[in-house]
């Protein structure tokens, strides 16, 4: 058995079982989104890239729960978002990785807003 929290979701590909929902929910707030499985490591890695009209962002995580987030502003090029965290299990990857989202997506419906 792995001591690294996150093996079962990277390297065991657990978080393919989410991607129908997902790719749902994402399209409907305007995002695109791919998912990534690095080469197997050690500490393998996942990659989530999303995409709107305004930002890109990537979620990279890796088995021993070691995540970053980060989303550049297109226009710019200048990163408006980074956060760095150090998980104990599967669900708190799924409470953080959130925020990113949550981020994206209301940063599209601020400027439809104001248009």
């Amino acid at each position: 058995m792995s001591l690294n929290p996150l093996t079962q979701l990277i390297s065991e590909r657990g978080f393919n079982r989410f991607q129908s929902p997902l790719r749902s929910r994402f399209a409907a707030y305007r995002l695109e989104y791919t998912l990534t499985y690095c080469e197997p490591t050690d500490n393998s890695a996942m990659r989530l890239d999303f995409e709107s009209s305004l930002h890109l962002g990537r979620i990279t995580v890796w088995e021993s729960g070691a995540c970053e987030m980060d989303i550049l502003e297109i226009s710019t090029g200048n990163n408006v978002f980074y956060e760095s965290h150090q998980l104990n299990n599967e669900k708190q990857f799924h409470q953080t990785y959130l925020r990113l989202v949550i981020f994206m997506r209301d940063m599209l419906r601020l400027k439809s807003d104001n248009i």
